[in-house]
């Protein structure tokens, strides 16, 4: 009531302020006066909010009992429409049974066991993985080249040397095949080879250079321009 007062005192709508219109003089005197009042006023209401007793919480043992009660009867009805009313006044009373913080204590939990899983999966792997020597191992296969995947366009599709021994000249033994005769190993440049460096070499065959161009006659070879243009007629 303190407050409404002062806000009544601080409008300039207030009978005070139009009756005192007429004199500027007096209008001076009057808002001064009302404006004073209203600050006094403020202040004594903080004071008497402070004096006071806190209002007492309608959300007493006795009440909650009772919510409860009602949840249970309404949940017993056998109406779908009154024990969805019921879950909803069971999912309150745990609301206001529950801690104010107990949400974040509740998502701090399980933050918490999610990041000690992650530890617990995590650090056998690494163990595992410092016991195994796998950072210097998979450095080391790197360097070997093992596990270089050579290109057919890098080696030749058929070749009278060796791939291992370069310069020996080798001898055919069958279609696409050859063996070499320094230590009679046969290499199938059709289906692909090892090296004795580890190395795969994929199989390939020279005829597969124009199995991609137009059906053109081999005697098209011979032609002029003017046949050449001729041909399609």
């Amino acid at each position: 009531m303190l407050t409404a007062i002062a806000n009544w005192l601080e409008d300039p709508n207030n009978e005070a302020f139009l009756i005192s219109e007429y004199d500027d003089e007096c209008l001076k005197v009057v808002a001064e006066s009302c404006l004073d009042a209203a600050g006094a006023l403020r202040v004594a209401a903080e004071k008497v909010d402070a004096i006071e007793p806190p209002e007492e919480s309608n959300i007493t043992p006795e009440a909650i009992d009772g919510l409860a009660d009602l949840a249970a009867a309404l949940d017993s009805s056998g109406d779908a429409e009154l024990m969805k009313q019921a879950s909803v006044l069971d999912e309150l009373l745990l609301s206001i049974a529950a801690p104010p913080n107990a949400y974040a204590m509740r998502k701090d939990l399980l933050d918490n066991r999610i990041e000690d899983l992650k530890r617990r999966y995590e650090e056998p792997r690494k163990e595992l993985e410092k016991a195994n020597r796998l950072d210097s191992t998979a450095k080391d296969i790197d360097k070997s080249d093992m596990t270089k995947r050579i290109e057919i366009n890098e080696v030749g599709l058929s070749t009278r040397c060796c791939p291992d021994h370069p310069g020996t000249s080798t001898y055919r033994i069958g279609q696409d095949l050859v063996q070499c005769p320094l230590d009679h190993k046969t290499y199938d440049f059709r289906n692909g080879y090892e090296l004795n460096s580890g190395e795969s070499v994929p199989g390939g065959d020279v005829s597969l250079q124009t199995s991609n161009t137009l059906n053109v006659p081999y005697s098209a070879t011979f032609d002029d321009r003017q046949g050449r243009l001729s041909s399609n007629k």
